[in-house]
């Protein structure tokens, strides 16, 4: 098969980690298909602007056309007005834009499907390219159904007209439906398939030896407690939460350290933290906020870390909270559908009701306390990612699919 992948977020100079597990898809796709080519419609940013903001610059820095990691990337220009045009400009406007380019691409590469990534995203014109070209087209939805009229049109829109559509969680999957106004019973779960993206098997690591080097450059003593996040610094992924449960914790049991990586001050709240971290003296000795990483530095962070928290209340299935349990680090996260979709009545995770961050502290506390329930915690948190949370097993259900719509279609 030979697949055209769109992605409305993947890695670039400007801006190295985002869509990174959209390129960790690609991987494993890319070794399935006879050949795969990604997408990725990129907004124009007019030059002298993009010097004073710096969400621009990060975009500016983005390489029309490259090869990276042996997958051919295009990122044609398309324009989208800050605030003005909103779904508009990721469906339509970036179709007429990608047009030719994409036509191009078929006439050398001679496509049979199409995938894309994130719906909310440039991925809405899946079904539009597919038409063009005379292809099937599938989606993957990753997140929730934004709130605004225009992009909900245009979702619902994009869920009719394409052949296949995954969903990261049922959760997504039942918004969906809410969309398309029908029942969950009502929806062929031949053409609406649920199936997380998964992630990858975690590397083979001197472990100790690896905890012991970061937890010195940190200034963390063993008998130290740390309690780990990774992810994006934003309201809805729970970060002011997750600081005010820190602090309620390290009231009780001093030996709690929490680390949080994730820092973009363009992209994200790093702002709004860093002001609450400054304003409590005391909690500055127990919050360190680091800049993201790269995803193979993620996997060595987790090494040092005791305890991984999971504050976010808005999610379409937790990658990073996915990581922490592959490396069985105990995790403690907020009950939220996809958590409790991954959690199964396993006791894979300690749960806490949303946005409770007193009951939140109090499960810092008890893992902190027991190292013999960390262990049992991160035992079974690992076993569960490895049986249904794979990138490799997932990709390869995902690819199986697509053949058989390549099939029906012709």
């Amino acid at each position: 098969m030979k697949l055209l992948i769109l992605a409305s977020n993947y890695p670039h100079l400007g801006y190295p980690f985002s869509g990174i597990f959209n390129e960790r898809s690609v991987e494993v796709l890319r070794l399935l298909c006879d050949d795969l080519v990604v997408l990725a419609p990129h907004p124009y940013v007019p030059p002298i602007l993009s010097s004073f903001v710096p969400r621009w610059k990060a975009h500016a820095g983005a390489i029309m056309h490259e090869i990276r990691n042996g997958v051919s990337v295009y990122r044609p220009l398309y324009l989208q007005i800050p605030r003005v045009g909103g779904a508009f400009c990721h469906d339509q406007a970036a179709f007429l834009c990608c047009r030719s380019v994409v036509r191009n691409m078929h006439s050398c590469v001679g496509f049979n499907a199409i995938l894309s990534f994130d719906l909310t995203g440039t991925g809405v014109m899946a079904w539009r390219i597919g038409r063009h070209l005379g292809i099937p087209a599938s989606g993957w939805v990753t997140g929730h159904v934004p709130a605004s009229a225009s992009h909900r049109r245009t979702i619902a829109r994009a869920l009719k007209n394409l052949e296949v559509v995954f969903y990261q969680s049922r959760e997504v999957l039942e918004e969906a439906t809410k969309l398309l106004g029908i029942s969950p019973h009502q929806i062929s779960y031949d053409r609406h398939i649920v199936l997380s993206r998964g992630i990858p098997v975690p590397p083979s690591l001197p472990r100790n030896e690896i905890r012991n080097r970061i937890r010195t450059e940190w200034g963390l003593t063993e008998d130290k407690i740390l309690v780990l996040s990774i992810g994006r610094i934003t309201r809805e992924k729970g970060i002011f939460e997750l600081v005010n449960s820190v602090a309620l914790a390290t009231a009780q049991d001093p030996r709690i350290t929490c680390v949080i990586i994730g820092s973009l001050p363009a992209f994200d709240e790093t702002a709004s933290v860093q002001r609450i971290l400054h304003q409590a003296p005391c909690l500055t000795q127990h919050v360190r906020l680091l800049p993201a990483c790269s995803p193979e530095k993620v996997w060595e962070f987790l090494c040092a870390a005791d305890i991984f928290a999971f504050a976010s209340h808005h999610d379409g299935m937790p990658n990073s909270l996915l990581e922490a349990m592959a490396m069985g680090v105990p995790a403690i996260a907020f009950a939220i559908p996809p958590v409790l979709e991954i959690e199964a009545g396993t006791g894979a995770l300690a749960l806490v009701p949303p946005f409770d961050t007193s009951l939140f502290a109090q499960a810092i506390i008890r893992l902190a306390a027991s190292s013999d329930d960390r262990v049992r915690i991160g035992e079974k948190g690992r076993n569960r990612v490895m049986d249904g949370f794979q990138v490799q097993k997932n990709m390869a259900q995902a690819f199986q699919r697509l053949t058989q719509m390549v099939q029906q279609h012709s």
